[in-house]
């Protein structure tokens, strides 16, 4: 038995043509054909970089980064030089593109069957809507004659219509660097988000031929403009420690910071409110409570004098008709004029007052001469008891204000405190 071919995968294990008609083979096809993600692409600038790394990934396994990935762009007076087309979009046009896969589109070779892999690929790693994108441009991936799918020309055409800018100048690009700021409140200080669209930027500039030596300091400057004050108290530091001499690279500080961004997210501390934020929510809060308070405390001191005179005028607004309406008790004072004595369903109730020789000075169902006057007492009893509920609600409220007061006092005095502090901080560092 011949001794086994070492190959990192076994698309590189199959050297020339594959033939279908063998299961092995086929596996290698269905493998070549998969999706490079289980998320599809939606052709935006944002996954780009991302997308981009998983099909190198797959070109990587399928054996194309050295095949029909590897495109010719030397001129005709040069010697022939290929450059990898993942890593150098940007410098190889989509017509050095046509002219590489033209000399084996319709070869019958295994760079054929590879480009059609790439292309079936691609398309299966696509969204509807990113596809509707792509497809108004087949003509550009259908090439040769007969008409044949390029999975090379198909990515030319993805990243073109995927790209921030499609016609984007190195300058345009380091504009966009320069400008980091600005773009991380746009996502809502999302570092994930923000690091791959840096990692985008600076792909984008290599793919020229090109790159950046500041990317450091507009580093700092975008993540300087998060939302968090702790975040941005915590890349100052770094910052500092970078000015003294401590090195730190671009990518280092990407991973920091997506480092320190998932912890707080993940501890619940992410925008979390600060101390002075909270002493201002407390203080809105604690005014709002007084306001509450104080509308109370006056509708229950005013709220019983206008019940009683709305008690009296409903009762005095009473028409003599109108009396078998309402209980007796209801009833107001009689005029001189009017009777002392008054039968109310089948019973009859008089008007114990001083003149009638009674104490009650209401409609009572005893004779003014019979009266013992415990109605007046126990009515005096129970207004007693209401002074005393009326008195215990105004003790209670006046208790919870002087706690209130106390605490924003004692919130007011250590915010006075860190102030302090922190001034006489800033005057040793100073000095």
């Amino acid at each position: 038995m011949p001794p086994a071919v070492f190959a990192i995968t076994p698309a590189h294990a199959i050297r020339g043509l594959l033939d279908y008609s063998k299961a092995e083979h086929h596996k290698v096809y269905k493998s070549g054909i998969r999706p490079v993600s289980e998320d599809p692409f939606n052709c935006d600038a944002d996954g780009l970089f991302q997308f981009l790394r998983e099909v190198e990934d797959r070109a990587d396994e399928m054996g194309w980064s050295t095949g029909i990935l590897n495109i010719a762009v030397n001129d005709e007076d040069e010697d022939e030089r290929r450059e990898n087309f993942v890593q150098n979009y940007g410098t190889i046009s989509l017509e050095q593109v046509v002219t590489s896969e033209l000399q084996h589109i319709n070869g019958g070779e295994r760079k054929t069957q590879d480009t059609y892999m790439l292309y079936r690929c691609l398309m299966a790693s696509l969204t509807s809507e990113a596809k509707k994108k792509i497809m108004i441009w087949q003509e550009q991936y259908h090439i040769g004659q007969p008409k044949a799918s390029s999975g090379v020309a198909l990515l030319k055409v993805i990243i073109r219509e995927s790209h921030l800018d499609t016609n984007a100048t190195t300058n345009q690009i380091r504009t966009k660097l320069s400008s980091l700021d600005t773009y991380i409140m746009a996502v809502d200080s999302d570092i994930g988000k923000f690091n791959q669209y840096v990692k985008l930027l600076i792909q984008s500039l290599t793919a020229r031929n090109q790159s950046t030596s500041d990317l450091l300091i507009n580093l700092f400057k975008g993540y300087g403009a998060v939302s968090d004050e702790v975040f941005r108290a915590w890349l100052m530091r770094k910052q500092d420690d970078h000015e003294e001499g401590e090195e730190i690279t671009p990518d280092e500080l990407m991973i920091a910071a997506k480092n320190k961004y998932d912890t707080m997210v993940e501890k619940g501390t992410w925008n979390a409110p600060t101390a002075e934020e909270k002493i201002v929510a407390l203080e809105a809060k604690f005014k709002s409570t007084m306001k509450t308070l104080n509308k109370k405390v006056s509708f229950d001191g005013s709220s019983k004098k206008k019940g009683a005179k709305s008690g009296a005028n409903k009762s005095g607004s009473k028409k003599k008709g109108q009396k078998d309406e309402d209980h007796p008790k209801k009833w107001k004072a009689p005029k001189s004029s009017d009777k002392k004595e008054v039968e109310f369903k089948g019973h009859t109730w008089y008007w114990c007052g001083k003149e009638a020789g009674g104490k009650c000075e209401k409609w009572r169902a005893h004779k003014p001469s019979e009266c013992k006057g415990l109605s007046s007492d126990a009515g005096a009893r129970d207004q007693r008891k209401r002074d005393s509920k009326g008195s215990d609600k105004g003790s209670s409220f006046a208790k919870k204000l002087k706690v209130a007061m106390a605490y924003v006092a004692k919130l007011e005095q250590q915010s006075a405190d860190k102030s302090d502090s922190s001034s006489d901080d800033n005057k040793e560092n100073d000095e």
